[in-house]
This record gives C-alpha cells, sequence and structure tokens, in this order.
C-alpha cells in the first residue's frame, strides 16, 4: 500500500544543510511549528487515516527512495492524527530512538534530499 503527500509550505528554519533531521507536520501545524517543519497534505485517494508504516518500508522523496530501518511507536498514530514523523537520514539507529521518528537509510556521503513545495513525499508499505 502507498500513501502519497504533497509538500505544502516549508518553514524558514525547516532544513539546515548541516541536519539529517526533517520534521513533518500538516496543514494544521500551529505557527510555530510550521517555522521548523516541513507541511504535508495527503492526497485523499490514499488517506493518511488508514496509513500504516514498518520497519523495511520505504520513503520516496526527491526521486530517492530510503528504506526505513527502525520506525517508532508514536509514528503511526501521530501520521494519521497530525500528519507529523521526524525523518532522520542515518546510517545508524541510536541505542535510544526517538518514538516519533523514522530512521532512513543513507549514507553519511550522500547529500540529503531537496524538499520543494508542489514535490510527493512516497511512502510505501509493504
Amino acid at each position: 500500500m502507498k500513501w502519497n503527500s504533497t509538500i505544502t509550505a516549508i518553514g524558514p528554519e525547516a532544513l539546515d544543510p548541516a541536519d539529517n533531521i526533517v520534521i513533518l507536520f500538516d496543514n494544521k501545524a500551529t505557527d510555530k511549528l510550521r517555522d521548523v517543519a516541513v507541511l504535508q497534505g495527503f492526497d485523499p485517494a490514499t488517506p493518511v487515516e488508514k496509513f500504516v508504516f514498518k520497519k523495511d518500508d520505504s520513503i520516496t522523496i526527491d526521486g530517492t527512495t530510503y528504506l526505513a530501518l527502525y520506525v517508532g511507536p508514536m509514528v503511526q498514530m501521530n501520521m494519521q492524527a497530525i500528519g507529523h514523523a521526524t525523518l532522520v537520514f542515518t546510517d545508524e539507529v541510536p541505542k535510544k530512538p526517538m518514538t516519533n521518528a523514522i530512521y532512513l537509510e543513507k549514507d553519511s556521503k550522500e547529500k540529503m534530499p531537496e524538499f520543494k513545495v508542489g514535490d510527493w513525499i512516497t511512502y510505501e508499505h509493504r
């Protein structure tokens, strides 16, 4: 099953080239959250209320597909309720991973994906 979302806005403090973390929220995010988040709206054909995402599922951003190394226990509920997850691009999951995060496999030498308003994020559950 796949879910598609469109990037609707990018906060002025949302993307830092030195960071491997991106915070996602839906369009109902507060003003403070909007400043630090990438906002997404899910396609009505793939409603977020049925969102399921587990380890070894994948996310495609900017034409590149990333494998989920770890999916925190809060991700499914947060995504369904407020379109929220924290994407962490890494080659290793820490001993105490964040409960609201999806850890995506990315070699430290690889560049971060580009997030652009109007682009799709595709979540694929196997």
